[in-house]
């Protein structure tokens, strides 16, 4: 099995038709099939349901497919950082960003850098935090944008920004005298919660003896708002976050509550000297 045979499997698997899968690598229909054959062969395993209407992957060649692209990912990485070694003014930059960065990145130091050196190409991962942190710990990512809390020894980081939470509260629940909040008037709103930050709100409501209602639970912090500005309860978000808000209908209440702080940090694996290219995307910032 070589990286020839995994990228024509992958441009067969991701067409649906070998016809249009070799008309994509410019080459004709039979080599092709025969490469596939000569893969499945190898691997002892048919990977493709032929049919008149086209293919389908078996469970072998689903789970081919997902290998196939890490290896071809890593291999296109690797060789754009050897080339880029040098100087970093060239090469493939992968970068892992969360939901909630929008506020922070990109900025004007990274705009410059791209301009400055147009031969750099972003390749963007958006996962959580957790996510992106495996992401590097498998080595598919180069630097990651996350948010604290988070436990993850063996990575270097620096810190962009910390912020509090606030409320996104929408005209139908905004009966608050104060401009802002504390905690315990959360109670008497239904409550749209970042999931990333479920485990604290709920630490300090034991704390403070209260029980909100929590009528929502996501996994992305701009969700939060938009179900905030559909008036389906009060989202409670970093700031950067409620800034992006466009509604003209809800209103941004500060939180005060001193441990509802969270940080933005760039982080990348310790153990590794950043290569030029990376560093001068951590010195952009």
């Amino acid at each position: 099995m070589n990286f020839r045979q995994l990228e024509y499997f992958l441009a067969v698997a991701n067409a649906g038709q070998i016809t249009a899968a070799a008309q994509q690598l410019h080459m004709a229909q039979p080599p092709l099939s025969y490469q596939i054959k000569q893969l499945e062969a190898e691997l002892g395993v048919t990977l493709l349901n032929r049919a008149t209407t086209g293919i389908t992957l078996t469970p072998a060649g689903q789970l081919l497919r997902d290998y196939a692209q890490q290896l071809v990912d890593l291999r296109d990485r690797a060789d754009g950082q050897v080339r880029s070694l040098g100087q970093g003014l060239a090469g493939v930059l992968s970068v892992g960003v969360i939901s909630s960065s929008m506020g922070a990145t990109p900025n004007a130091k990274l705009r410059t850098l791209t301009r400055h050196y147009p031969k750099v190409q972003i390749r963007l991962f958006e996962d959580n935090t957790y996510g992106l942190i495996d992401r590097l710990a498998k080595h598919l990512i180069d630097v990651a944008i996350v948010r604290t809390p988070f436990t993850a020894p063996g990575l270097a980081s620096k810190t962009l920004q910390t912020e509090s939470m606030v409320a996104v509260v929408p005209q139908k629940y905004d009966h608050f005298q104060a401009a802002t909040l504390k905690v315990e008037d959360l109670a008497t709103v239904p409550l749209i919660v970042y999931r990333r930050f479920e485990h604290l709100f709920q630490t300090t409501f034991t704390e403070k003896q209260i029980s909100p209602f929590i009528a929502c639970t996501c996994d992305d912090a701009r969700t939060a708002v938009q179900w905030a500005e559909a008036r389906m309860g009060v989202a409670i978000v970093p700031r950067s976050v409620a800034e992006q808000a466009t509604g003209v209908t809800i209103h941004v209440r500060p939180i005060r509550y001193q441990p509802w702080r969270t940080t933005l940090k760039i982080v990348w694996p310790a153990d590794i000297t950043p290569s030029p290219l990376v560093q001068r995307f951590i010195d952009s910032y």
